[in-house]
């Protein structure tokens, strides 16, 4: 299938090591079961979301360089942090760290609107261009500190935050629904960083489930490691 930010430029995949299909075969394999999720991957053209050079992996199941010191998430975990959360077509989704807006696009498949905080203008303006390139019309975009979360008084159904942090953000578990789901990666002491799955089951009262090691950038605060 040929997109229409592509036109004329059918010989690059040529020099693809791996194409999406391929992409989403290895994710199968690795235990990314949910039909939606693998649906919405295939929707969605990675190479759009990397720079010139790395193009050539972009269905490599691996994290990538972009712009501004960050990276696009290697796909397994992009999509299992999203088949953590359950995700339904009425959901409103809060995303922290737009980045390009990969996985922003993959997740505007699954819900009804993606709120996303950026705090790097450059990525900021690259992800609304990728994503409008798609004519994906459900994401709501906010260019700041994702630790502040949301301002408005809007309560999520999921949050799902692309940047490691030593603690869990207060006014992220403040913007989520009771019974909804948060996910995020936990920095711990020698740089380790594991995956968690946060459940809110009341006002002030969450359940915790501690999933498996990963490699995030920093959850940032007015460009400062928070």
């Amino acid at each position: 299938m040929l997109f229409s930010w592509k036109k004329n430029k059918v010989k690059e995949n040529i020099f693809f090591n791996k194409n999406n299909d391929d992409l989403i075969q290895e994710l199968k394999e690795n235990g990314i079961t949910d039909k939606d999720i693998l649906t919405a991957i295939k929707k969605v053209p990675r190479e759009l979301f990397v720079n010139e050079f790395s193009k050539q992996w972009a269905y490599e199941n691996k994290p990538l360089p972009v712009e501004c010191g960050q990276t696009i998430s290697q796909p397994y975990v992009v999509a299992y942090m999203i088949q953590c959360l359950k995700i339904k077509k009425a959901d409103k989704i809060l995303e922290i760290g737009t980045g390009t807006g990969y996985q922003t696009a993959i997740i505007s498949h699954l819900c009804q609107k993606v709120y996303t905080i950026e705090i790097f203008n450059k990525l900021f303006q690259h992800a609304k261009t990728n994503i409008n390139k798609l004519k994906i019309k459900n994401v709501i975009y906010k260019l700041g500190n994702g630790i502040n979360g949301w301002d408005e008084k809007i309560l999520f159904d999921a949050i799902i935050v692309s940047a490691a942090s030593k603690k869990i953000p207060p006014k992220l578990l403040n913007n989520l629904k009771i019974h909804g789901n948060l996910i995020i990666p936990k920095k711990y002491p020698l740089e380790n960083q594991k995956l968690i799955l946060i459940k809110k089951t009341g006002k002030n009262s969450f359940d915790q489930k501690e999933l498996f090691d990963v490699r995030f950038v920093p959850l940032l605060n007015n460009n400062v490691e928070h």
